[in-house]
């Protein structure tokens, strides 16, 4: 069936013949030149995407990741996988990971600090994948308590033999997304002993551990593109992405090969096609409404959800996002959305017929700007 969802089980993960690179016997791993060329063919062959869901916890889950994939995006990462608890929960794989067949190009993200567990837990899913990909770029104060994410910058030979781990055993490419030192030739060593590591793509969000608060603090491309400039597998952005002109900006600034979207596209889903917020949209742009609005975006997404269901905190989260400023106008409906603890899709397509009918309308716009050409 096209649309069954696929999730995992203890058979999905068998010993694998030979390695993204190479077999230590035989014909022994790839040289230098060549993993680099494997990664660029690789590449190539997913068709080069350049408009890519970032992972996101709760967030960036199978229904939302094919309602960003019907309106532009091109790849997607999974929210961040803890990988000790992968290995060992059943119902975590089985609620926190599904995929699809539509669901392509994927990276499966997890969060780690031991090589072996890291390894067991993605070889569950190396074949339901594109990429395995390891967060180090999580600044969260749940990354300094678990040792995980942007934390490990700490300690790189721990990170190296992550890396490393991962590449000579699995089938799929490994990817890193990584975060920037304070002093810009310490994450240059950091992204080429990710590279000599076996690192087949890296995405750099362009803040440092320190630099929480993405509204305050803008992202520093200029620093991606000296990251870029120093490693020769392919290199993603991630930071200050608001609309698609900041995408096309962004690759024109950094020489990247794709940009990663987060929080825009939570409020936003339709950012890679060339929709925008009011909040992003001036009167010079030529400014026009576009043909969806955050309701028919929340509806579609629903209807992904019946197919692929996931927690009920995903969706009630997703709500929330999508419907916000339609809250502020009717906090009548959002309060009666609050207090329902058990919600149901005949609920949710109930409410958004509700705001309609209050005459609740807040429109995406598109402006004269050409997607295409990107």
């Amino acid at each position: 069936m096209a649309h069954q969802t696929q999730t995992l089980n203890n058979n999905d993960h068998q010993t694998s013949p030979s390695s993204w690179l190479g077999s230590p016997n035989g014909d022994g791993y790839l040289s230098d030149e060549a993993r680099v060329e494997k990664a660029w063919a690789y590449w190539a062959k997913l068709g080069r995407p350049r408009f890519i869901v970032a992972p996101m916890v709760d967030n960036s889950e199978l229904p939302f990741r094919l309602l960003c994939r019907k309106y532009g995006a091109q790849a997607a990462y999974t929210p961040m996988l803890h990988s000790r608890i992968f290995t060992e929960t059943e119902k975590y794989r089985n609620e926190e990971f599904t995929t699809c067949q539509e669901d392509r190009p994927l990276f499966v993200q997890f969060c780690a600090n031991d090589p072996d567990t890291l390894l067991a837990a993605a070889k569950r899913v190396e074949d339901s994948c594109d990429y395995v990909d390891i967060n180090l770029g999580c600044p969260q104060r749940i990354a300094r308590r678990g040792y995980y994410g942007a934390f490990l910058m700490d300690n790189l030979p721990l990170v190296k033999s992550l890396v490393e781990k991962l590449s000579q055993n699995l089938r799929v490419p490994v990817s890193c997304k990584i975060r920037l030192f304070p002093n810009i030739e310490d994450t240059i060593k950091y992204a080429k002993m990710l590279e000599d590591a076996g690192c087949a793509l890296l995405a750099v969000h362009g803040r440092t551990r320190d630099q929480k608060d993405q509204r305050k603090i803008r992202a520093d491309w200029n620093s991606i593109k000296i990251v870029k400039n120093s490693v020769r597998i392919p290199v993603l952005a991630n930071g200050n992405v608001r609309h698609i002109d900041d995408v096309k900006d962004c690759i024109k600034a950094t020489g990247v090969e794709g940009v990663l979207s987060a929080d825009t596209l939570l409020e936003n889903p339709a950012l890679f096609a060339g929709f925008r917020t009011a909040e992003w949209v001036s009167d010079e742009e030529g400014k026009k409404e576009g043909n969806v609005d955050q309701a028919d975006l929340l509806v579609d997404y629903l209807k992904f959800c019946e197919k692929h269901p996931v927690p009920w905190r995903m969706i009630r989260s997703h709500v929330h996002k999508l419907l916000g400023d339609w809250f502020r106008v009717q906090p009548q409906v959002r309060e009666e959305f609050n207090a329902q603890n058990k919600l149901t899709f005949e609920f949710l397509y109930g409410l958004v017929d509700q705001l309609r009918e209050l005459g609740v309308r807040i429109p995406l716009y598109k402006t004269d700007c050409q997607v295409d050409g990107v």
